[in-house]
């Protein structure tokens, strides 16, 4: 099989995705765990906090695959 030449990602663009993986994880901790969205319904805190662990955690997962 042949071996794909990926272009290698800008520092930049690199240090971005990371960051976007820790805000995602941050924003579901805050949404669960502090009062910070009572304005939420508590159902909807708990589902938007889900999705948004998952989001870090898919595009934390697709992070490594670059590296």
């Amino acid at each position: 099989m042949k071996e794909e030449n990926k272009p290698s990602k800008s520092p930049f663009r690199m240090v971005y995705s990371i960051f976007m993986v820790f805000f995602y994880l941050c924003v579901s901790i805050l949404m669960v765990f502090t009062p910070i969205f009572d304005s939420v319904s508590y159902v909807i805190r708990i589902v938007m906090g889900i999705l948004f662990f998952a989001y870090g955690l898919f595009r934390g997962y697709r992070l490594w695959k670059e590296i």
